[in-house]
């Protein structure tokens, strides 16, 4: 009996699992994690670290342009102004002198720092310190063209006038908003918030991982207790009482498949989240406990399984389809009382893999696909394959209900384990 109890310690996530991971240090070549940097286009730069060399170079590209345009319709206006050619390109020149350093100063400065790689609060001091001074080189460099541009102003006598204290007001906030956004003002906020989200990020995966994991490790012990539960147990045991003084060759044969049936099943329960699994094992499992079913039953129960052996490679996730099984089993066959027939089908349709439980018992109920069994299997295909995965019910003509599970398929498939590593993984049973 030793080999018929759950093993819940290999089913629940350790300890050390439920910590989120430390995040490693963000490679600063390599863009950021899609979740967060959704910019394209003319924002890519934000794909890839702040302060790194690929998101600099980048930026400054971008800006550069903006930069360029502008520039060069002030020397337009210049020109259109009365003034000489040779005025609006020294405005031209110096107009991008002036505003390169704004974009590139302190970036620059912070760049260097970042990829010093020093430790996460002497660099973070260490960039907040380069952004300041950047600035502070950006005023001077900005400074110093300004002033050839008042004396190129004042020698083509472009009519610029002195500002009054509104409009002075005006430049001064203008001039505050354009180092802040070019300068790297802006950007050092987010340089600080990229830890917090990237820790927000590993932990969201981290807390998914253990939802997968505790949906797979409540799935299995659901799974486990209902194959050794009463219900299935001690009908299969009814079965076999009943029949030893009367039919004895049949209550060996019943019990024989029993063994046979929980022999296979529960060392491979054991080890589903180490081992991968293949379709061709999945119908093994389905065949054993449609043959217990088949003792019971008497019949009541015929089944069959059609798939060939290049579909039987396919991976195939674990117990999703014995979940099928013995849906179709408890609620489309077992409740009639003339029992029916059962059939398990695969196939390949170009890239896609499909799984068919179909029998001709009692039908959908009202509310098809409500159940808390069906519902698993599609929270399980929707964690594992995302949108590439559906399970589908419909009522055929004849009658009965077909379940199909459709995934991606394997362009090779791969070889399932063989009777002989079942046999090591298991003890011995009945």
């Amino acid at each position: 009996t030793s080999d018929l109890r759950p093993q819940t310690s290999d089913l629940r996530p350790q300890t050390s699992d439920l910590m989120p991971p430390t995040p490693t240090p963000i490679p600063l070549d390599r863009p950021l994690p899609a979740s967060l940097s959704p910019a394209h286009g003319w924002l890519a730069y934000r794909q890839f670290p702040v302060f790194s060399w690929a998101w600099l170079w980048r930026r400054t590209l971008l800006f550069g342009l903006f930069v360029l345009l502008w520039g060069m319709l002030a020397s337009l206006m210049t020109l259109a102004g009365g003034g000489t050619p040779e005025d609006a390109f020294g405005q031209l020149g110096y107009f991008l002198v002036g505003m390169l350093g704004i974009v590139a100063a302190g970036p620059c400065l912070a760049m260097l720092v970042r990829h010093w790689t020093l430790p996460g609060r002497r660099q973070r001091f260490m960039v907040v310190a380069a952004i300041a001074i950047g600035m502070l080189l950006a005023y001077l460099v900005d400074a110093w063209s300004s002033g050839h541009l008042s004396q190129i102003d004042a020698a083509a006598d472009t009519g610029t006038t002195a500002l009054g204290p509104v409009a002075l007001t005006i430049n001064v906030l203008v001039l505050i908003l354009i180092y802040g956004i070019l300068g790297g003002a802006v950007a050092l906020r987010a340089y600080l918030l990229e830890d917090q989200r990237l820790k927000d990020h590993y932990q969201g995966l981290a807390l998914a991982r253990l939802e997968r994991e505790k949906l797979e490790a409540d799935r299995q012990l659901a799974l486990l207790q209902a194959q050794v539960e009463p219900h299935f147990l001690f009908n299969t045991l009814a079965t076999v009482r009943a029949s030893l003084r009367s039919e004895p060759d049949h209550a060996e044969a019943t019990l024989d498949a029993l063994c046979d049936y929980l022999r296979a099943t529960i060392p491979r329960m054991r080890r589903q989240g180490a081992v991968p699994s293949t379709l061709g094992e999945q119908l093994d499992l389905c065949a054993r406990f449609l043959s217990v079913m088949d003792k019971r039953m008497r019949e009541r129960l015929a089944w069959s399984i059609e798939a060939d052996d290049q579909v039987r490679t396919q991976p195939f996730p674990p117990l999703l389809l014995l979940s099928l099984v013995e849906n179709a089993i408890r609620h489309g066959l077992e409740p009639k009382p003339e029992g029916g027939h059962i059939t398990i089908s695969a196939g390949l349709d170009s890239d896609r893999l499909w799984v068919d439980v179909a029998d001709n018992g009692c039908g959908l109920p009202d509310a098809p696909g409500s159940g808390v069994g069906l519902d698993n299997i599609r929270q399980q295909l929707k964690l594992r394959y995302g949108d590439q995965a559906r399970l589908a019910l419909e009522s055929p003509p004849s009658g009965g209900v077909r379940a199909r599970i459709e995934l991606s398929a394997e362009p090779d498939g791969r070889p399932g384990l063989t009777d002989r590593e079942d046999a090591k993984s298991a003890k011995q049973g009945c």
